[in-house]
């Protein structure tokens, strides 16, 4: 099933605080994506995403997209990453690397690893919102999403 622009959820895993404000002050100006979720480490993500979410009264998150910075506490976003690619469950769910790290390695682990895509975290606030409508056109408009 394909969701509606309106519908659409993101999962940011974020251990910046000034990040996560200005992505979610940028995807709240375009108001594509309605839902923003935040873990703030590589296993809270997982946590978030798992079965063990019922344990907790929860049910296990299902975004239509997973923002995903290479280097968190707990658990680093390439270690976080393969074990998305591995669980059945999630592999579905597109990876997008949004970090600071433009090294040459890190971006050929990512789509080893399976992420769709790889960006580059811009320095100012004006660039990262031009990022986030540019984001947006491109894995809400254009892009067909599986969920």
């Amino acid at each position: 099933m394909v969701k509606e622009p309106e519908n659409l959820s993101v999962l940011l895993v974020e251990d910046n605080e000034d990040d996560v404000l200005i992505a979610q002050r940028a995807f709240r100006e375009f108001k594509v994506i309605n839902e923003v979720n935040v873990a703030r480490d590589g296993q809270e993500a997982l946590d978030m995403l798992s079965a063990s979410g019922r344990h907790t009264g929860k049910k296990p998150l299902r975004p239509a997209l997973i923002l995903l910075d290479i280097t968190l506490p707990l658990m680093d976003g390439m270690n976080v990453l393969k074990r998305l690619k591995a669980d059945p469950a999630l592999r579905g769910i597109p990876v997008i690397m949004l970090t600071t790290s433009s090294r040459h390695e890190d971006i050929v682990r990512s789509y080893e690893n399976g992420a769709a895509s790889y960006i580059t975290k811009p320095a100012s606030l004006e660039d990262f919102l031009e990022l986030a409508r540019r984001f947006e056109a491109y894995w809400v408009t254009v892009s067909k999403l599986p969920v």
